[in-house]
């Protein structure tokens, strides 16, 4: 995925499926143009040990990483 497709869904919703398998309910926070990569709070994932850091913590994900992205009406 491209980080120009991705620019829209800054402050939004979205399930993330990784290209490794990890599927993630999180919250965008920040696009970053210049790193191509996306800033999220995860929300729910099917890979709970890889986030040990405090609950209020944000993650860091390359754009290339993401397979596909649906946003979540609320």
């Amino acid at each position: 995925m491209t980080i120009a497709q991705l620019r829209g869904l800054q402050n939004c919703t979205v399930v993330l499926r990784l290209t490794d398998g990890e599927v993630l309910m999180s919250r965008i926070n920040f696009v970053d143009l210049e790193y191509e990569d996306i800033v999220i709070d995860v929300l729910e994932t099917n890979r709970p040990e890889q986030y040990k850091g405090p609950k209020n913590s944000a993650y860091a994900i390359k754009a290339e990483d993401i397979a596909s992205i649906e946003r979540i009406m609320a």
